[in-house]
């Protein structure tokens, strides 16, 4: 029988619809390459496999749709042509709201033109992984805690490597001690302390991002799959109870669905904002 919570999880194999006659159709994705076992020390270390997952497939999935949408946009709007409609003017219009919205009031109007590649591509690849677990048999990235956790590092390394790029090393770190007047009996213990709970919190703020991204999508999906999921366990019901469990599932999940679309547009808004917010206050420590 299918594995109804398939959709949530990341494995090696990609699973599609079941049928009676011969189970699931399931594609076995391939392994990268194996380094072999070896001994050193005394200790045995075996073999090792980095295998391709469906989640690997779905980022490079998203990677090449939004390629194919904007590198075009982006050729023709070098050219100086306006935008011409709906869907280039909406796709445009992200991107505006973007660098506008977001990147120029946290980072600053002079400044902010350039970091906003860095958010777009963020925003969008995000986005990206959260709208393909709408579609049927797909699933998507970003409910994957290792996923969420490689986008916050990302950013974690942005947001710090601009600021040293910017200000250099030697300035990026004394940002970090307080000039604060007490006498140097205190100073001796405060400073420390306060150098030590700032280098801490921009770790925590960078799990944060991590956590609050995969907690959404992660829940959202699962909810929509265990709604699903009465419609198997009334398999042998009544015909009369099945197709009332069967219909009130699919309402449910429809409606659930729209919910979930928004939480896509959100969670990768809210990912890119606090990005942006994290990095204007590394870029301008006085603030």
């Amino acid at each position: 029988m299918h594995d109804p919570f398939d959709h949530v999880r990341d494995h090696s194999e990609w699973h599609f619809l079941a049928n009676d006659l011969t189970g699931e159709w399931t594609i076995q994705l391939p392994v990268l390459f194996e380094i072999p076992g070896f001994s050193l020390f005394g200790y045995d270390f075996g073999p090792h496999r980095f295998q391709l997952t469906k989640f690997m497939v779905l980022e490079v999935i998203a990677a090449l749709v939004i390629a194919a949408i904007y590198i075009p946009l982006a050729r023709r709007a070098r050219t100086g042509e306006p935008p011409k409609g709906y869907l280039w003017n909406t796709f445009e219009a992200v991107l505006t709201f973007l660098r506008d919205e977001v990147a120029k009031p946290n980072i600053g109007e002079e400044e902010a033109d350039k970091y906003v590649p860095f958010l777009w591509t963020l925003f969008l690849f995000i986005l990206a992984c959260n709208l393909l677990g709408m579609l049927p048999f797909l699933g998507s990235p970003t409910q994957d805690f290792s996923v969420t956790l490689t986008l916050a590092f990302i950013a974690f390394c942005a947001i710090h490597g601009y600021a040293i790029a910017a200000h250099g090393l030697g300035h990026y770190l004394q940002s970090y001690i307080p000039h604060i007047d007490v006498p140097w009996i205190l100073a001796i213990f405060l400073i420390p302390m306060i150098v030590v709970i700032e280098v801490a919190g921009h770790f925590i703020k960078a799990f944060v991002l991590a956590v609050r991204l995969f907690a959404n999508m992660f829940a959202g999906h699962t909810v929509l799959a265990f709604i699903l999921f009465f419609i198997l366990m009334a398999r042998q019901a009544s015909p009369l109870l099945l197709g009332a469990i069967t219909l009130g599932s699919v309402l449910g999940v429809t409606a659930l669905s729209l919910l979930e679309l928004f939480v896509a547009f959100l969670q990768a808004f809210i990912f890119t904002f606090l990005t942006s917010l994290f990095l204007g206050s590394t870029l301008h420590p006085e603030h």
